[in-house]
């Protein structure tokens, strides 16, 4: 008796298994999928995260029409952890968090927009901690993961996060497009840019957008 309760618990967690995995694979299968011709609309650059091989997150800069990828900032694992990439106000610089695991402080770091000439940022004109961590644009709500813009009081639905199977993450790192036309954001580890109708696609992988014309 006690052998058949043991086979069936074994198959019954077995199938438990399957259906998790099957919806996993179904979730990232309903992805957004990157639309060129959307993308090939907009213009600028924009900063952001990427996790590596190694678990942590590097510093990325790609245009606004998903061209032009380029790593700005690799951390050493065993040295540093970067993070809230953000431009300055005029564009020139990149401004982000730095943790250093040597002397455990962090700090607010720059590097030109090409990445070079890293150092302590004396006296940025913003500062990343200030902004927050859902959405840091105003008119711009998230409810339960899924993402509204208000307009004349209401909420209009732009993106909703179990549409792609995703509630249990929903969106966050939500903001503006310098224009405000454009909506950029983060679900389930993708870089998602909307318009106000409420069409997105995928821009690229990765965390904590930021953008600038």
């Amino acid at each position: 008796m006690l052998k058949k309760i043991l086979i069936g618990l074994i198959i019954f967690t077995g199938l438990v298994m399957v259906a998790v995995a099957s919806l996993f694979i179904w979730a990232r299968g309903s992805a957004p999928k990157t639309d060129k011709q959307f993308l090939s609309q907009l213009k600028g650059e924009i900063v952001f995260t990427r996790m590596n091989s190694e678990g942590v997150s590097d510093i990325w800069k790609v245009n606004a029409d998903g061209t032009g990828e380029k790593m700005l900032y690799h951390n050493d694992k065993n040295k540093t952890r970067t993070s809230f990439p953000y431009w300055s106000l005029d564009g020139s610089k990149i401004y982000f968090l730095m943790y250093d695991l040597t002397k455990r402080e962090q700090q607010i770091y720059e590097m030109d927009a090409d990445g070079e000439n890293i150092q302590l940022a004396e006296n940025p004109d913003r500062k990343p901690e200030e902004d927050n961590w859902l959405s840091k644009g105003a008119n711009l709500k998230v409810v339960k993961g899924d993402l509204y813009i208000i307009q004349n009081g209401q909420k209009k639905l732009i993106y909703d996060a179990r549409y792609d199977g995703k509630f249990y993450m929903g969106v966050s790192n939500v903001s503006w497009s310098p224009d405000k036309k454009y909506i950029i954001f983060k679900v389930d580890g993708l870089i998602i840019v909307a318009d106000t109708n409420g069409r997105f696609t995928k821009l690229t992988d990765g965390s904590a957008p930021d953008w600038k014309y």
